[in-house]
């Protein structure tokens, strides 16, 4: 785990749930040899955040037009339906919203 999440941890007061999810994008990430910068990490630990909260609230966002993230890789998107998956009781237009956090990151 990097000093960048175990900080944003701490400061952003992140649940243990959420600290899970984030490790296993870490490991993910990390497999495929993608960098998050600080930054990166700090917005992605927000939405992660938010995910968790709407799936305990039960919350949606509204529909998305897939189209829009045709050129989302097919990796990108792949781990954000696995997250999306994991976190549960999300619509599935979550992972289109989420994979773009991965699709920017391969660009470091």
């Amino acid at each position: 785990m990097t000093d960048v999440l175990i900080d944003l941890y701490h400061e952003l007061e992140l649940s243990e749930e959420v600290q899970t999810v984030m490790q296993e994008i870490e490991a993910s990430l990390k497999a495929i040899a993608v960098k998050p910068t600080d930054l990166q990490w700090r917005i992605l630990a927000n939405h992660v955040n938010e995910m968790v909260n709407r799936s305990k609230e039960g919350l949606t966002i509204p529909e998305v037009d897939a189209q829009l993230f045709s050129e989302i890789s097919q990796t990108s998107l792949q781990l954000a339906e696995k997250i999306v998956e994991r976190i549960g009781h999300l619509s599935p237009d979550e992972k289109y919203l989420l994979s773009i956090h991965f699709e920017s990151a391969k660009e470091n």
